[in-house]
């Protein structure tokens, strides 16, 4: 449906833009046959009274000249508007090739957005049906269980405002991912964004007894300090899920030409290689190269990473450590 509808859309616009081609051919044709046939009826006119006039008035005869320089006046209108014709053909046909390439061009981008929009839905209701299941399950069960206690009741609703609670996380992911595309940006130190974001993990890191190690020190980048904090928070999170209890976080900066390199290395079991192109796609779960994790998210949080540091004009990667221990994010930003 939607490939037939934009397969139609580029028709009409080629078309559109074919017919706007042809008509400005066609005038200019109309211009030069104009100016042209001035050109040859003047050319073959009236004799003027020169020299060579007078030569061929006096070979041939007004009349048998005139009518000889009428009959070349003629022949040459018939070639130029032969010519023209071959012109404007060749335009016609030309301009119906560039035409839909250039529609094409002009309708891939909202192709594109459409096709990310249709995902994105797509992709986002799948997520919020699983929550609402295991909710409408769980209370059919606890509705038609008779025997039911107390302790009962309140273990459904516990159960169930677990499952409210990773609705409301994913809705504010959500919101987070459609209004970072307008960021204030500017001169944002890294160190206070770094111990913004560490204060902020520092309570989930010490339930598995996990430490961080930061070094971020007094770098000056073009950002927008609330979000990135967010992503520092979001890779910190990510790698305290990852990184099994009693090893150690490392965050680190440093500045390389006009970029400033922010680093968050883990202690993990790394990232399978046939993830890592995919790991900052919207709902990608590389949960099957950490599976001894069991760990269960939605599959957001480094692809808002990602759209952020978009807008910050910067880039984000993913790399495993060697021989295995861990992986390492890197963030580059533009330097202040």
């Amino acid at each position: 449906m939607k490939q037939s509808l934009f397969h139609s859309a580029t028709l009409q616009l080629t078309a559109w833009y074919t017919l706007i081609l042809f008509m400005i051919s066609l005038l200019f044709s109309l211009v030069v046959y104009q100016i042209s046939s001035r050109e040859l009826q003047r050319g073959f006119g009236p004799p003027r009274s020169n020299e060579v006039s007078r030569l061929y008035d006096t070979q041939f005869g007004d009349d048998v000249f005139q009518t000889w320089r009428e009959q070349r006046a003629r022949e040459g209108r018939s070639r130029l508007v032969g010519q023209l014709l071959v012109f404007n053909m060749a335009v016609l046909s030309a301009g119906a090739a560039g035409s839909y390439f250039l529609a094409r061009r002009t309708l891939q981008p909202v192709e594109a957005a459409l096709e990310s929009q249709t995902r994105f839905s797509s992709d986002a209701a799948h997520e919020l049906r699983t929550p609402l299941t295991i909710m409408q399950s769980e209370i059919e069960v606890g509705l038609r269980n008779k025997k039911a206690t107390a302790a009962d009741h309140r273990a459904l609703l516990r159960s169930s405002l677990d499952e409210v609670e990773r609705m409301h996380t994913l809705t504010d992911r959500l919101l987070l991912l459609a209004n970072n595309s307008e960021l204030v940006l500017g001169p944002t130190s890294l160190e206070s964004v770094a111990i913004e974001a560490v204060n902020h993990s520092i309570g989930l890191a010490q339930t598995k007894r996990i430490g961080i190690e930061n070094t971020v020190g007094s770098i000056t980048v073009i950002g927008n300090s609330e979000s990135l904090t967010d992503v520092l928070v979001i890779l910190l999170e990510n790698a305290i899920k990852y990184s099994p209890a009693k090893t150690r976080i490392g965050l680190r900066a440093h500045v390389k030409g006009h970029q400033a390199i922010l680093e968050v290395r883990d202690a993990g079991p790394g990232i399978r290689p046939a993830d890592l192109p995919h790991i900052f796609d919207r709902f990608y779960r590389a949960d099957a190269s950490r599976s001894s994790q069991n760990n269960v998210g939605h599959g957001l949080g480094l692809s808002i990473a990602k759209q952020i540091i978009d807008v910050h004009h910067g880039h984000i990667s993913a790399r495993n450590n060697s021989k295995n221990k861990g992986a390492t994010f890197t963030i580059s930003l533009p330097i202040a």
